[in-house]
């Protein structure tokens, strides 16, 4: 089986940003109750999507896996 890796999925970026470099830039995204409970109640919320995106080309890259996400926190 061929299986198709999605561009949020890769290591690096297509123009080699990797997750340490200083032009990874890192996007969290919360539920929208997560999102509700930081905003109204101020509690802080797990998020449910963690990526990098490269500050030259824009492309998303790196996500990180529930295990790397609740390693972090």
């Amino acid at each position: 089986m061929n299986q198709i890796i999605k561009k949020a999925d890769r290591p690096t970026c297509d123009c080699g940003t990797t997750r340490g470099d200083e032009n990874a830039r890192k996007v969290v995204k919360y539920s929208a109750w997560g999102m509700i409970a930081m905003g109204l109640v101020g509690i802080s919320a797990t998020p449910t999507d963690v990526y990098f995106v490269c500050r030259k080309c824009k492309q998303p890259f790196g996500r990180m896996t529930k295990e790397e996400r609740k390693s972090k926190s």
